[in-house]
């Protein structure tokens, strides 16, 4: 926990120079359209824009405070201590997340993934060969950890979350990804495929909205933020090590040895 509210911390500050310099890039241009060929008119309409600018900083430094203030508040006291970790394997729980696979399958592959991330949907394939390869032996938990420069990351995290509340994860999960890129452009297409999908549509816009995710979300990320110093995406877990490299032939060799124990 502490660890996040570090980094909360970091961008505010970057957040602050920002707007400084916002302030200050206000006054000069603003001199120096009195002095140039503008209008009236058009120098209002400057001072207005960069005025706008200014107020969508200072909300983003507010909601920022706040996040850092619930953090605090939030936090156990033995959170900064991480998730244990034994024999140089890191012990995640599954929790509440979704599982790919047969449940009860004795090997577990970790994924933290980002849902308008190009990397976690060129990632995709190599989970599926895996599921393939091993359908009765591993299983692969989704978790989730949506990057803050992604604005319909977590909203698309949701529509598949509340789509396996009607048995659809998977597929969701799957035209999400394939489909990633577009999402920028429309944050509800996650809903197009739920119509492809035969889902209730109304149903699926209320689980969405269900604050249950939102904090399952946060738990997933807290969970990624706790056990590695790099805090990227996608991220993976084979049978509790980081592997080496993202390919079929790497994790085969973990989870062989694995299953010979």
């Amino acid at each position: 926990m502490h660890i996040i509210i570090k980094l909360l911390k970091e961008e505010l500050k970057m957040q602050n120079k920002l707007l400084l310099l916002t302030g200050f890039f206000l006054v000069t241009s603003f001199t120096f359209s009195q002095t140039s060929y503008m209008n009236e008119s058009e120098n209002t309409k400057v001072l207005k824009e960069i005025l706008k600018e200014i107020g969508e900083l200072k909300k983003g430094q507010d909601k920022l405070q706040k996040e850092i203030a619930n953090l605090k508040s939030a936090a156990p006291a033995n959170s900064n201590k991480g998730v244990a970790s034994k024999g140089g394997k890191k012990n995640v729980p599954i929790g509440n997340s979704i599982v790919l696979g047969k449940k009860d399958a004795p090997v577990t592959i970790i994924k933290w993934t980002d849902f308008q991330w190009p990397y976690c949907a060129k990632s995709v394939s190599l989970i599926d060969d895996v599921l393939e390869k091993y359908p009765n032996d591993v299983k692969v938990v989704v978790k989730n950890f949506p990057l803050s420069f992604h604005k319909q990351a977590r909203k698309a995290a949701k529509y598949a979350l509340a789509a396996d509340r009607q048995g659809k994860y998977k597929e969701m999960y799957h035209m999400i990804m394939e489909n990633f890129r577009k999402l920028k452009a429309n944050e509800d297409l996650p809903l197009e495929f739920a119509m492809e999908l035969g889902l209730d549509i109304e149903k699926l816009k209320k689980d969405a909205a269900d604050p249950y995710f939102e904090e399952l979300i946060k738990k997933e990320s807290l969970e990624l933020a706790q056990n590695f110093e790099r805090k990227s995406v996608p991220k993976f877990l084979v049978a509790g090590q980081e592997p080496s490299s993202r390919n079929l032939d790497t994790w085969s060799a973990i989870i062989d040895a694995e299953l010979k124990k």
